[in-house]
């Protein structure tokens, strides 16, 4: 299994949403300027954030996107399946069958692949359901999550 760069964006993404200074949107141009990354693909991740209930969008002079919720209570395994979808990493296709002769050493050997990357796959996703999107943060004094006006960092392209 390999993850995608969306997965990388959409964290960021967040990220950048969760520090943003007082909590106003930030348009699309914002996100894909300071990220520095293609705003067509930008908008794909955006657009799955949306679907998932990540952010929110709002399509005005003023608006752009936001956090739906809280950056405590959005886990890395939420970001991950909006983007990358919830469904197994290893459906069996039965080569196996092609591969051993007798019924019960295909029987066995399968039943223990499926087993093995089962097993991966719950803790992979049990890791990304311990870290939440707060925990990614920084922090200005050890105890409050800092926060940035991103719409004057890339106006000023610091």
């Amino acid at each position: 299994m390999k993850m995608t760069s969306g997965v990388e964006q959409a964290v960021c993404i967040l990220l950048m949403l969760a520090s943003q200074h007082n909590g106003l949107p930030l348009k699309s141009v914002t996100l894909s300027t300071r990220l520095q990354v293609s705003e067509s693909y930008l908008k794909k991740v955006l657009r799955k954030l949306v679907v998932s209930g990540l952010i929110n969008s709002s399509a005005s002079k003023t608006g752009g996107f936001s956090l739906a919720k809280s950056d405590e209570s959005i886990t890395l395994l939420e970001v991950f399946e909006a983007i990358e979808g919830s469904e197994p990493f290893f459906v069996p296709s039965n080569l196996v069958e092609k591969v051993f002769l007798l019924p019960e050493t295909i029987k066995k050997n399968k039943s223990t692949v499926i087993t093995i990357i089962s097993e991966a796959e719950a803790l992979y996703k049990n890791r990304l359901q311990q870290c939440t999107l707060r925990q990614l943060r920084y922090y200005a004094d050890n105890k409050t999550p800092g926060t940035v006006d991103w719409n004057v960092i890339v106006e000023q392209g610091l």
